[in-house]
C-alpha cells in the first residue's frame, strides 16, 4: 500500500527523513543531522509544515502523517488541524489518529494503567524524582552483590526501559503486561523479566509465577576480512588501533576497552587479556607489527591504553564510521557488522586454518567447549576445503615453504628430478 511520506526536514543527499537535530550555525539556523548517511544539513524555513495550509484534506497534503488509507475530511477529526499544524504539535496530530505504533503503545500503557487503578489496590506509579532514588539503590544493591560493572549498567538500562514504557514498577501484573505487549526479541524480554526479579527481591516485593521466555539461538553474522579492513582503514587515530586489537585478539570489547599499558609488551609482540569477561580464562595473544605501530601512536595520559570509560566512546565511534562507510560503498552487509563481529570472523577463520577447536577454545577463552561449538556448525556448509599448492625443487625453496605455512604432501618424481608438493588451506571468506 502507497504511503505518503512523513513530514519534517529530508535529507538533500539522501533523501531520507530519519534526522535530528544537531546544534545552530554562525547564522542561528537550525542544522540536522542525517541518522542514515549522517549528511548535516539546514533548511530554508520550515518548509515541511507549511505545505499543510491551506489544504482541505488530509490525502492532499504531500508530506502528511497519515497513509492513503486513512483518507478523511479534516472537519470530522477530533481537532482543529489548522491549530495543531501552525504549533507544531505533530506526536499530538499521531495520537489522535493513533497511527505510530510508538503512540499506540504509550495510549495501550495508559489504559492498562488506568485499568488498574480501578480494579486493583497496587500503589500508584513511581514519580520520576523517586525512579531515579530507587535507581541508584538498585545500583548499589547490585554492586554489594558483587555483580560486573557492565552487568549493573545493562540492568538498570532495563528498568529505565520497563520505566519508559509506563510499567507500574510496584505492581508485577503491570511489567508482566508491558514486556508482553512489546515486539522485542524473547532474548530482551527474558533480560528484562530476570532485571524486575532482581528489582522486586531489593524492594521486597512478592512476586508471581513470572513468564519464561525462551530465547532462539541465532548463527552469528561473519563479515569478510575485506569488510572488516575497509572499517579499519576508514577509522580515525583512536578507533583504529581499537579495531585492530579486536580483530588480532579475537577479545570482546570490554576485554580491549580495559586493557593497561602493563599489558602490553610492546618488545615481544604480546598482548595479555587480565580484564576477562563472562567469566572467562585469562591469555596472552601475539599481535602483528602493524598493530605495534599503532599503539605506540596513541598518547599515555594514564594507565589505560584507551582512556577511562572508553566503552561508550568506542562505540559511538565505530557506528559513525561505519554509517558512513555503508553508504560510501552501497555496502548494506556493513551495516550488519558490530564490535562482537570481529570475534566471530577470528574464530571462524582460526577454526577453519587448524582444524583444533581445543586451540579455538583457548584462544577465545572460553571455559566450556560447547560455546566454541558454534564455529564448527558454520563450516558444516559447502565444501570449503580449498587449497594453494606449491612445488619445492631445492631445501630452501622447501623450507621457505614451510615457513610460509604450507604443509608437505607428497614427492613426484619427472624423469631424474624429483618434486616436492606441499599446500595450504586458502583464506575462508563467507559467501
Amino acid at each position: 500500500m502507497e504511503t505518503i511520506p512523513a513530514p519534517g526536514p529530508h535529507c538533500p543527499q539522501c533523501g531520507s527523513n530519519r534526522v535530528n537535530r544537531a546544534g545552530r550555525d554562525v547564522k542561528r539556523k537550525q542544522l540536522f543531522l542525517c541518522r542514515d548517511c549522517l549528511r548535516r544539513f539546514h533548511v530554508e524555513g520550515d518548509v515541511a509544515f507549511k505545505v499543510f495550509e491551506g489544504s482541505e484534506s488530509v490525502d492532499k497534503f504531500p508530506n502528511s502523517i497519515v497513509s492513503l488509507a486513512s483518507k478523511q475530511p479534516l472537519n470530522k477529526l477530533p481537532f482543529k488541524f489548522g491549530e495543531y499544524i501552525g504549533s507544531h504539535k505533530l506526536p499530538n496530530v499521531a495520537k489522535h489518529l493513533n497511527i505510530f505504533s510508538s503512540y499506540s503503545r504509550e495510549l495501550r500503557a495508559a489504559e492498562m494503567q488506568q485499568q488498574r487503578q480501578a480494579n486493583t489496590t497496587a500503589p500508584d506509579r513511581m514519580t520520576v524524582q523517586t525512579f531515579k532514588g530507587k535507581m541508584v539503590e538498585f545500583a548499589f544493591y547490585l554492586q554489594k552483590n558483587g555483580k560486573a560493572k557492565s552487568t549493573i549498567q545493562s540492568q538498570c538500562g532495563n528498568l529505565r526501559t520497563l520505566y519508559n514504557f509506563g510499567a507500574n514498577l510496584y505492581d508485577p501484573e503491570s511489567v508482566k503486561e508491558t514486556v508482553a505487549y512489546q515486539d522485542w526479541s524473547n532474548g530482551m524480554k527474558k533480560n528484562v523479566i530476570a532485571t524486575y526479579t532482581n528489582f522486586a527481591k531489593f524492594m521486597g516485593l512478592t512476586l508471581p509465577e513470572m513468564p519464561e521466555y525462551k530465547q532462539q539461538s541465532k548463527l552469528p553474522f561473519i563479515p569478510n576480512e575485506s569488510e572488516l579492513d575497509q572499517i579499519i582503514a576508514c577509522a580515525g587515530p583512536k578507533l583504529q588501533p581499537f579495531l585492530q586489537a579486536l580483530k588480532e585478539t579475537f577479545a570482546r570489547t570490554g576485554e580491549v576497552t580495559t586493557l593497561k599499558w602493563q599489558d602490553v609488551d610492546l618488545e615481544r609482540h604480546i598482548i595479555t587479556i587480565n580484564n576477562v569477561e563472562k567469566n572467562s580464562n585469562p591469555r596472552q595473544i601475539e599481535i602483528s607489527e602493524k598493530l605495534v605501530t599503532m599503539l605506540k601512536r596513541l598518547p599515555r595520559t594514564n594507565d589505560s591504553v584507551f582512556g577511562d570509560n572508553a566503552t561508550k566512546r568506542m562505540r559511538k565511534l565505530f557506528h559513525w564510521t561505519r554509517t558512513r562507510l555503508a553508504f560510501r560503498t552501497q555496502n548494506p552487509r556493513i551495516k550488519q557488522i558490530h564490535l562482537h563481529s570481529f570475534r566471530h570472523w577470528g574464530a571462524t577463520m582460526l577454526y577453519h586454518d587448524t582444524k583444533n577447536i581445543v586451540l579455538v577454545m583457548n584462544t577465545l577463552g572460553h571455559k566450556s567447549i560447547t560455546s566454541t561449538q558454534i564455529y564448527v556448525k558454520l563450516l558444516q556448509t559447502g565444501n570449503r576445503e580449498e587449497y594453494v599448492s606449491k612445488v619445492a625443487t631445492s631445501l630452501e625453496e622447501a623450507q621457505s615453504l614451510i615457513e610460509s605455512g604450507f604443509e608437505y604432501v607428497t614427492d613426484m618424481k619427472i624423469g631424474q628430478a624429483t618434486y616436492k608438493l606441499f599446500r595450504k588451506r586458502k583464506p575462508w571468506k563467507p559467501n
